[in-house]
């Protein structure tokens, strides 16, 4: 029987499904029945991609020894009756360990050699040449030879002292342990597996993180990859609580970021002590969790306890009663409750309320053009006998409608060259180029002092001018929707046009993943470790992360104006096109009447037709709105 998480992502799934069936609806719509303009088909085949793309990142973060593999093959993969991941004692994932499905690729384990370290290269850019991996073929039908292939994450070897400082991974303590010059390192910097199992061809994707040393050595991970995931998994011992490395890394890497944290006592059945009774041993626990609670300043339901070891061999066994007394079904309902609903609300919100602007604005044009359709059908009607007088009054009505339009739209010819000339300025003011100056300039003030202060200093620099510029882009913004403002209404005014709000620009998502980045600064720069111990490898490393985030932020910046430009301009100059075209066709059909009043009748039923072409429009585009509010409505009541 599916588990709880099961039915959460195959809901997930089927509701981004809905989401895409929408999109396609009202794609399909615009090409039978408009013009469409290929920013708009642009921009409703970026949205579809971003769909498909779209993961849901669940990451698991500890300290080593805390199970987290165990956990991962216990949620995951119990269903092919071994460990995925190896988690035996001694044995555990090395490197952070990426497991995802990519339905353009065979199955295979892609691991990037530790040497990589030596080089500026993130991850995330080293992730793009395939080259510098080593890769494996993966067979899902041969378990023999996947637990083989995927032991490679538990590979370590020894290497000299210097070769490791080089890498930035050596400190103090290895020196003194050391008696012969050499320490133990990771082989691999960092593992990605595509494998197709139907959780994670469902959507899922699991970062398994190693310990505290890893996570400190790449910033990348807690600058970029934890952030960004939906859920964070963070693991402790039951029997030893929180311990001071745990709470480093809680400090350091999850605590404050914007997403769902879950804390798991794990290994609980080292409580279950035949000699107590059950009553004793869940008071036992439940003094852990609250102790625990207290101590990373979490709620008490954000705080799990429970056995991954016994739940995985209770689903491999069968054993229900095994895997309800390992606590693993509270873990499961809170990820399908909780987390996977939160994230079909976010998705809902950045495709959803996209397509329905949209789409609201075609039901609207097509309201309009049927509306005239309507009164030429109720003038024609009025017509009697030859009455030429009639038809070239109404005629001359509409030919004056049409210039009066005319000499409005050549207005706003105008006002659309001002707004689109702003456009540009405010896009070239989040320019790559523009964020390459002053990290040049940057760069150039650190360069011959990679210290702690430094780079504090550094960066508080270049945030401050972040900021600035965020500032002048939403001052510039605000002149674009007056402009817009003054246009909506004027044509409201003089042609009937609804009265459009245009939607105001804020840079609020961006500054609070700046002021994320901030506090990581701050807590890198405050650190005793940091500003007693030369770290000048590190300091390099961490101020890479951190431009590469300020990059990735920056352009996100820009992608999101661009899209609000595109949001503001697009709907009224949609509409200002649709009703010069039904200015035109109404002109035309009179014009036919009035050449050959005997028309009269072939006219009316060419309107009729025309009628209901616009009423099946109608019914279409509202049926794509209905079922988009529907789907907003049931994805916002699980939450």
């Amino acid at each position: 029987m599916d588990s709880r998480l099961d039915q959460g992502i195959a809901q997930y799934q089927r509701q981004r499904g809905e989401i895409l069936a929408t999109l396609e609806s009202y794609r399909a719509w615009l090409e039978r029945y408009t013009d469409v303009e290929s920013g708009q088909s642009l921009r409703l085949y970026d949205l579809a991609e971003s769909l498909k793309r779209d993961k849901l990142l669940l990451a698991f973060v500890a300290e080593f020894s805390r199970g987290k593999s165990e956990l991962i093959n216990a949620l995951f993969f119990a269903d092919l009756k071994q460990r995925l991941l190896p988690s035996d004692v001694g044995r555990t994932t090395m490197c952070p360990t990426e497991l995802f499905y990519d339905a353009d690729s065979e199955p295979y384990l892609r691991l990037l050699p530790i040497e990589t370290r030596l080089r500026d290269d993130s991850i995330s850019r080293l992730k793009r040449l395939s080259i510098e991996w080593s890769s494996i073929r993966l067979d899902p039908a041969d378990p023999q030879q996947m637990s083989a292939a995927l032991r490679s994450l538990a590979d370590v070897k020894r290497v000299a002292v210097a070769e490791a400082q080089a890498m930035g991974l050596c400190d103090a303590g290895d020196i003194v342990k050391s008696h012969d010059g050499m320490v133990e390192i990771p082989v691999w910097r960092y593992a990605m597996i595509n494998f197709p199992h139907p959780l994670l061809k469902s959507g899922l994707a699991i970062l398994d993180t190693p310990g505290l040393n890893a996570l400190g050595s790449e910033p990348e991970l807690t600058l970029n990859t934890i952030p960004n995931a939906h859920g964070v998994l963070f693991l402790l011992a039951t029997d030893t609580g929180v311990t001071r490395s745990d709470l480093e890394i809680w400090e350091n890497s999850v605590r404050h970021h914007a997403n769902h944290h879950v804390a798991i006592l794990n290994k609980v059945d080292m409580l279950w002590d035949e000699l107590k009774s059950e009553a004793e041993i869940e008071q036992s626990i439940h003094k852990q969790k609250q102790h625990t609670a207290q101590q990373l300043q979490l709620a008490e339901d954000q705080v799990l306890a429970l056995s991954a070891q016994k739940a995985l061999l209770g689903k491999i066994r069968g054993d229900q009663a095994l895997i309800q007394r390992s606590g693993i079904g509270a873990l499961e309902s809170l990820l399908a409750d909780k987390i996977i609903p939160d994230r079909q609300v976010i998705l809902y919100k950045s495709v959803c309320n996209e397509v329905q602007t949209m789409a609201g604005a075609s039901r609207q044009s097509v309201n309009m053009q049927l509306e005239g359709v309507r009164q030429d059908l109720e003038q024609l009607s009025a017509f009697s006998g030859k009455n030429c007088e009639i038809v070239t009054n109404l005629r001359d009505k509409l030919i004056k409608e049409k210039s009066a339009y005319d000499a409005t739209t050549m207005n706003f010819k105008i006002t659309r060259t001002l707004i689109q000339e702003q456009g540009r300025l405010l896009l070239d003011a989040l320019a790559e180029e523009v964020l390459d100056e002053m990290l040049v300039a940057g760069r150039a003030r650190l360069e011959d002092c990679w210290t702690t202060p430094g780079l504090v200093q550094g960066m508080n620099d270049l945030f401050a001018q972040i900021i600035q510029r965020f500032h002048e882009v939403e001052d510039r913004a605000t002149r674009i929707v007056e402009l817009l403002d003054a246009a909506y209404l004027r044509f409201h005014q003089e042609h009937g046009f609804p009265l459009l709000s245009p939607p105001q620009l804020t840079m609020d998502n961006c500054r609070q993943k700046l002021a994320v980045l901030m506090l990581q600064v701050d807590q890198f720069g405050h650190d005793p470790v940091n500003l007693i111990m030369e770290k000048r490898f590190m300091v390099k490393k961490f101020y890479l992360s951190l431009v590469a985030e300020a990059r990735g932020m920056f352009m996100l910046a820009k992608t999101e104006a661009d899209s609000w430009l595109r949001r503001s301009l697009d709907p009224v100059v949609m509409r200002i096109r649709d009703h010069k075209k039904q200015l035109e066709i109404r002109i035309e059909n009179i014009k036919q009447v009035h050449d050959n009043l005997d028309n009269l009748q072939a006219r009316t039923l060419a309107l009729k037709s025309q009628q209901a072409t616009l009423e099946q429009q109608q019914a279409e585009i509202g049926v794509i709105l209905q079922g988009s509010a529907c789907l907003s409505a049931t994805v916002a009541s699980q939450i």
